[in-house]
């Protein structure tokens, strides 16, 4: 036989073929060789791990870093209408004052664009259904009408005035993220107990 001799996975040296063990691991010269590689292989998947996890974190970190203002805006915006849905969750669509199968967004009385200062005000956002938000861009005067009956004339009347605009921080963003998850996680106890 001109390949009588293997040579082991672990140590190297070569052994006959009868000898020796072979695994789908690979060729070991022994059982304790076999045992001893796999224990190493361990340790190299544990190393490989918690290096693999620093690596994700600095990945994170450094994304992180390289947000702007816009991204945060965004992220937050995201939070804020997860919330207006469920704190609405209950109630119809406050334009069309219909419940439905569809799919609800949170709709701005005033826009973002056209009043970004009010973007993340609670009472100028409340669940509305998809037709009216998308194809009624709004459907603002039924809007108008139920938020009177909802929250009254001087209220609308301080959402459709004027108001300051409104420089938010990363920081500032960060924090009413965070007001906002705390929020929704009370929501969702809520509803779960």
């Amino acid at each position: 036989m001109a390949n009588s001799k293997r040579r082991c996975t672990k140590c190297k040296t070569y052994e006959p073929i009868q000898n020796g063990v072979t695994t789908p691991l690979g060729f070991f010269c022994s059982h304790l060789c076999k045992l001893n590689y796999v224990i190493d292989s361990g340790n190299k998947l544990r190393i490989k791990a918690v290096s693999d996890k620093i690596t994700r974190a600095q990945t994170k970190t450094k994304k992180e870093s390289l947000k702007t203002v816009s991204n945060y805006k965004n992220e937050l915006q995201v939070i804020f209408n997860k919330w207006v849905r469920i704190r609405d969750r209950n109630n119809p669509c406050e334009s069309c004052q219909r419940h439905h199968t569809g799919q609800y967004h949170a709709g701005h009385y005033r826009s973002r664009g056209s009043c970004p200062e009010l973007r993340y005000e609670p009472d100028n956002c409340f669940k509305q259904c998809a037709p009216c938000n998308n194809h009624l861009s709004g459907n603002l005067i039924n809007f108008r009408i139920n938020l009177i009956k909802k929250l009254g004339i001087k209220r609308v009347e301080w959402i459709e005035g004027p108001h300051e605009a409104k420089k938010y921080t990363i920081e500032q963003l960060k924090e009413l993220k965070t007001v906002y998850k705390a929020k929704i996680k009370q929501l969702e106890q809520d509803i779960a107990a």
